[in-house]
């Protein structure tokens, strides 16, 4: 299979992750019931009696009967009673203040939620873009997002193996209050739901980093084992290029056919090694065999250690174990094990090195978990490919090889994919004009094929093509509009794709 040349261009940036703390304000509080004196317990008895008095002395003298005024002045030293305890006391206020305190809390609160919600959505966004879901990676493959994890980068080596709950990444501090029973208990009770259900973000891509462990293992059932063993393999492969990531794997017996797939990556592709069909696969029934291949890379690496610093010059290394031959002398999985290798076992093969100095990893019933001294630890629903899945990515990056500028650690921008350059391997042109193949370009194409050659990338990298072929043909005509100003490139679009036909289509 030929080649295609790709060059890096600078990471596309990635939607912004949200941070900081929100200071939550706290619940306003019930007023405090001041008990009053003696006086005023009794003074209301003592008005009363004194009404009642009054209503007395008047009916029995007959002053009701001689001047019927007398009775006006019982009836306003009751009204003067009744407005003196009711008008004159301050509990109908204190409660209408309560009721305002209470809904302007919520309404505070209403607006924290949303403020809290548009974090999530921001780090869901963040999240999701650097660990894509699994089944959407071959749409990453050939893109501008294609291997566009460097050495360098702080996600190097880092892969999703779940989806599960994460801490918001603006942290909600609650604020200090008093004694729970001074608080108002409508407001007191919104704060606590409100913490707790906005703390969290459910459904986020759980990660790890594999260059942070000697070795990784796997149990469980074995489907959902090697389900997720294909989806970090080809996360890996997918945003990791071979220069930078080299795979081998270690196979045997019924394993052997879950595992054929992985031909294809260009990371399982020995560096110099050849054999009958090119480049040999480290692939091999043992993992003495595999290491024997990888002498040159594992010359001068140190023992692991977790404040180790990664090999500089070397690629990581990841070998993947599933019913292979292990015999426990290998060098790799000796002692603490060894500086940018990391085993993926499945087969539990490796004795202590995972509890020594890596993850093991459990599978049940969907749901993955950390394993630990007192019991297992989970991280949420675990994630998986099917061998189909994972063929379609590899195939997809099967053709691309780091170009020779990037070989050299050297990034091009503005030699890029975007240039005429970027678009030979496209067009299945070779950069050189003295190697054009006339016989190859103009071989005979598909009617879908015929005068459709693509102009551009899209932003994720994706080809762009125009077809000037008939609407009946299934093309876009062959009438268009290219609108542009003076110097905007109009001249030099026509005249390249005018190139592009040409080479891709006989006279």
């Amino acid at each position: 299979m030929s080649t295609v040349g790709f060059r890096r261009l600078p990471r596309l940036a990635a939607p912004r992750m949200p941070g900081g703390e929100v200071h939550l304000e706290p619940p306003p509080e019930v007023p405090r019931v001041i008990p009053g004196n003696v006086l005023q317990k009794v003074l209301p008895a003592v008005m009363i009696v004194a009404v009642l008095g009054m209503v007395g002395y008047t009916f029995t003298t007959g002053g009701a009967e001689k001047n019927p005024l007398f009775l006006m002045f019982p009836i306003m030293m009751v009204l003067s009673t009744v407005g003196m305890f009711t008008g004159g006391g301050r509990s109908g206020q204190v409660k209408a203040e309560m009721n305002e305190d209470r809904k302007d809390y919520l309404r505070y609160l209403g607006q924290m939620r949303e403020r809290a919600r548009e974090a999530a959505r921001e780090q869901r966004a963040a999240v999701q873009w650097c660990h894509p879901d699994p089944a959407a990676l071959w749409s990453i493959a050939s893109s501008l997002r294609m291997w566009e994890r460097r050495r360098g980068d702080p996600d190097f080596c880092h892969v999703r193996i779940c989806r599960g709950s994460q801490r918001l990444a603006t942290r909600l501090v609650p604020p200090q209050t008093g004694p729970v029973d001074e608080l108002e208990p409508i407001t007191a009770l919104a704060l606590r739901q409100f913490v707790r259900a906005h703390s969290i973000v459910p459904e986020l891509p759980v990660a790890i980093s594999v260059r942070g462990f000697a070795a990784v293992g796997i149990s469980g059932d074995a489907a959902a084992s090697r389900g997720l063993a294909r989806s970090m393999l080809t996360q890996l492969a997918t945003f990791h290029s071979p220069d930078d990531l080299l795979v081998a794997v270690v196979t045997a017996g019924r394993a052997k056919v879950d595992w054929e797939w992985a031909k294809w990556l260009p990371h399982v592709q020995h560096p110099s090694r050849v054999d009958g069909a090119g480049p040999m696969r480290m692939m091999a029934g043992s993992l003495a065999r595999i290491e024997e291949l990888l002498g040159e890379q594992l010359r001068d690496r140190p023992r692991f250690s977790r404040n180790a610093v990664p090999p500089g010059d070397g690629p990581h290394i990841l070998i993947v174990i599933d019913g292979g031959e292990v015999s426990g002398a290998e060098q790799i999985i000796l002692e603490e094990g060894v500086v940018g290798v990391t085993v993926l076992d499945l087969s539990e093969s490796l004795g202590t090195l995972t509890s020594r100095r890596g993850l093991r990893l459990a599978i049940e019933q969907g749901v993955i978990g950390a394993r630990g001294a007192v019991g297992v630890e989970s991280f949420g629903s675990v994630d998986s490919l099917t061998v189909v899945e994972a063929e379609a990515v590899a195939r997809a990056l099967c053709p691309f090889r780091l170009g020779a500028a990037e070989s050299h650690g050297a990034d091009e921008p503005l030699l890029g994919n975007t240039g005429l350059l970027g678009l030979l391997g496209l067009l299945g042109l070779p950069e050189d004009p003295h190697a054009f193949d006339v016989a190859q370009a103009w071989r005979p194409r598909p009617v879908g094929d015929r005068l459709r050659v693509p102009i551009g990338l899209g932003e994720l990298g994706q080809p762009v093509e125009l077809d000037i072929k008939e609407a009946a043909q299934g093309g876009m005509g062959p009438h268009g509009l290219c609108v542009g100003a003076t110097g905007s490139g109009n001249t030099t679009l026509r005249l390249r794709h005018t190139y592009r036909v040409i080479r891709l289509h006989a006279g």
